[in-house]
């Protein structure tokens, strides 16, 4: 034990010789900052001693704590947490494992009296360690933020952490093999954001069919309702037929969409849960906190006319429904099995591997 926090701790000193927490910790600084000199009272806004008159954004209709709430669950969340602070935090830790095996350096660590692959998880839980301080930092000065600025003490604000950081465990781990088997920091760091992406756009695929076949059960429905209540009605043939014809045609479609989501779910299943993840940290938001955090669900139902034949509300009742179903193991458990995997594989190389 007192060798792997030796090695634990000379890792964080050798990132943090270079400079790049401080530089990280900086940005989230600043981030905390421009939330905290923003302001509302009854004229408007307010940031730092310049003053913005708006009847529509002004404490008569929307109290102060809702305000920051609002800013942290649909600015900081979706884009600083989400995506730049992830970012910063591969670039910062991208370096770890190339830099391991290079000449020299992975003879020394190899002198130790440790495995190799204890070696490994040690300095991968560096990089976490490192994106678990730069979080906290950030959560604890949100926290006051909101407190002070805003009169809302609002402890559910640190779930943040824990979730943050295992969304990027995701992302590092697959980082860490490729920094592993290429001994190249940039190579490593493109090839997790190509990753990402691919992760991505599987995830806007099933969520573009998920919304589609929706629809399209929706529409179905409000057609048979439509044929049943013709023929109840005893209308003629000139009514009922294009009814069972459109009826026809919704079924053939959502079976068309139901296979095409299952393709994109099956897949995505065996990958990482990136933006489940940050939707299960806005869920838990939004029922313990009162933040309700922005998502895509309204742009996807006008995609698919949602609007014309089908109610919105029901649309994304439905779609909510579906994505609340999937639960803690399908979210947390299914991609720590992948990273488990993963990390497996890097310890089985490492081991095996002729430096």
């Amino acid at each position: 034990m007192i060798q792997t926090l030796a090695l634990l701790h000379a890792a964080y000193r050798e990132l943090n010789a270079r400079k790049l927490f401080w530089i990280t910790l900086g940005l989230s600084g600043l981030v905390i900052a421009a939330m905290a000199s923003i302001g509302l009272n009854e004229q408007g806004l307010s940031v730092l001693w310049w003053q913005f008159d708006l009847a529509l954004l002004n404490t008569q209709f929307m109290p102060v704590d809702v305000f920051y709430k609002m800013i942290f669950a649909e600015l900081v969340v979706p884009y600083w947490l989400a995506w730049i602070a992830t970012i910063l935090g591969l670039v910062s830790t991208s370096s770890i494992f190339p830099d391991m095996v290079s000449g020299g350096s992975i003879d020394v660590l190899l002198s130790k009296p440790i495995s190799r692959s204890r070696l490994f998880l040690t300095r991968y839980l560096t990089g976490l360690l490192f994106m678990t301080l730069q979080v906290t930092v950030f959560a604890t000065l949100a926290f006051l933020v909101i407190g002070l600025r805003g009169g809302a003490w609002e402890p559910w604000i640190f779930i943040t952490i824990p979730l943050v950081v295992l969304f990027f465990s995701y992302l590092f781990c697959f980082c860490a093999v490729m920094g592993l088997l290429t001994r190249s920091t940039i190579a490593s760091l493109l090839l997790t954001l190509l990753f990402w992406f691919f992760i991505f756009g599987v995830n806007s695929a099933e969520g573009i069919t998920l919304a589609g076949s929706t629809a399209t059960e929706i529409s179905a429905e409000q057609s048979r309702s439509d044929l049943e209540e013709a023929e109840e009605a005893g209308d003629p043939i000139e009514v009922t037929g294009p009814l069972s014809e459109r009826l026809d045609r919704d079924e053939e479609n959502l079976a068309t969409w139901r296979l095409t989501n299952s393709v994109f779910y099956g897949i995505k299943a065996a990958l990482p849960k990136t933006d489940e993840t940050i939707e299960l940290l806005a869920r838990l938001l939004r029922d313990n906190a009162g933040m309700e955090v922005e998502d895509d669900r309204e742009s996807r139902g006008r995609l698919f006319g949602v609007s014309q034949r089908i109610s919105m509300r029901e649309f994304e009742k439905r779609i909510q429904s579906k994505r609340d179903a999937r639960g803690y193991f399908w979210i947390i458990g299914t991609s720590l099995i992948f990273e488990s995997l993963v990390l497996l594989f890097a310890c089985w190389r490492f081991s095996r591997r002729d430096f």
